[in-house]
């Protein structure tokens, strides 16, 4: 009797069954599934991220000389001149017909001439082009954000990114030496005012010897924007040349191997230790997977930089194939998407013109 009652309940279940069941001969396929949400444009959107203006820092190269020059094989980016009396009128005009767009952001890298082992240049109050602009666009332009690069590779005559010592013959960077350097030079930008410093140059300790001598002078309220994943990239050839860096060799015994998670991983926990207030992933399109898992593991906001060597990749593709505006749409939201929420990237201007259009 049992059995047949349980034979009974299953004819009767068997037979409820609703027509759009996915079980039976008339099952619906998984893309039925998903389609009925794709239909609509508005419900597309729902399911992506969206970039806003606010997430963009626009990178900016500044110089001492009297004119604004193009960078060749980098254009429209400039090295921007400090002209008669270091008031970067080019700059300001440039940043002020973006600031109505939305730009909030801008991050500041030098280009001198006069280059020697210890960077002497990079701090120098009244001759260094960053604190010279930093002054310039505080004062032209009071509500924009003024990021400076902390780095000796554009003030160095040797190209490398910090002080050398001879190690049996050889030349090496000296990261003791090069952190007392860094950090002086990330307090003469504060003082220049400012809000935020990023040094890039791959120094054990760097953080915590810049974050230590601001909150000693008074700075505590400024940022670190640290880069923590830096790798030894291909990628870095055209801002070398915009910076006119006298660089040779490699950087492999401080910038982190591709292929390598492990040192991004130490390097999160080194940083994030130190006082670091947001990491940074350099480069950005091929490096998703660390941009993810720093988002996923990280207590920090995460940026990322799109650099030179990604710009002319992405411009390349955009003007071959006459729609740079679906590559940049689909480049930049992609680092949404891996769980960045700043991004570095020379596209600024071109996206602050389509960003309305994506919403």
């Amino acid at each position: 009797a049992v059995q047949r009652g349980v034979k009974r309940e299953f004819t009767r279940n068997r037979a409820a069954r609703p027509s759009w069941s996915t079980a039976g001969p008339h099952r619906m396929s998984s893309s039925m599934a998903l389609h009925a949400s794709l239909h609509c444009p508005a419900a597309r959107e729902w399911t992506e991220p969206h970039l806003h203006a606010a997430n963009l820092v626009y990178p900016v190269f500044v110089t001492l000389a009297n004119e604004d020059r193009d960078i060749p094989g980098f254009d429209p980016n400039k090295q921007w001149g400090a002209g008669s009396g270091a008031s970067f009128d080019g700059l300001v005009a440039h940043l002020r017909e973006l600031e109505p767009k939305g730009l909030r952001s801008v991050m500041l890298f030098g280009v001198v001439k006069d280059k020697d082992a210890v960077g002497t240049k990079a701090d120098c109050a009244d001759s260094n082009p960053v604190i010279l602009a930093t002054r310039a666009l505080r004062k032209a332009l009071p509500d924009m954000m003024i990021l400076a690069d902390v780095c000796l590779c554009e003030y160095s005559d040797h190209g490398h990114c910090g002080i050398l010592r001879e190690v049996e013959g050889e030349e090496v960077i000296c990261n003791t030496s090069t952190l007392e350097r860094l950090a002086n030079i990330a307090l003469a930008y504060a003082r220049a005012g400012a809000h935020w410093v990023c040094p890039s140059d791959m120094m054990d300790g760097r953080v915590a010897a810049i974050r230590q001598l601001l909150t000693a002078n008074g700075f505590a309220h400024v940022g670190i924007m640290a880069y923590t994943s830096k790798k030894a990239s291909s990628m870095y050839a055209p801002f070398r040349a915009a910076v006119e860096s006298t660089f040779t060799g490699d950087r492999k015994r401080y910038q982190q191997p591709l292929g390598s998670v492990l040192h991004a991983r130490q390097a999160l926990a080194r940083d994030e230790s130190e006082g670091a207030s947001v990491v940074l992933v350099k480069p950005a399109l091929f490096y998703g997977d660390i941009i993810k898992e720093y988002a996923q593991q990280s207590r920090l906001p995460v940026a990322c930089y799109i650099v030179s060597g990604e710009y002319v990749m992405i411009k390349d593709y955009g003007d071959r194939t006459g729609d740079l505006e679906s590559v940049l749409r689909e480049s930049h939201v992609s680092m949404l998407r891996a769980g960045a929420s700043i991004l570095v990237t020379y596209f600024t201007p071109q996206l602050l013109d389509l960003i309305p259009k994506w919403r």
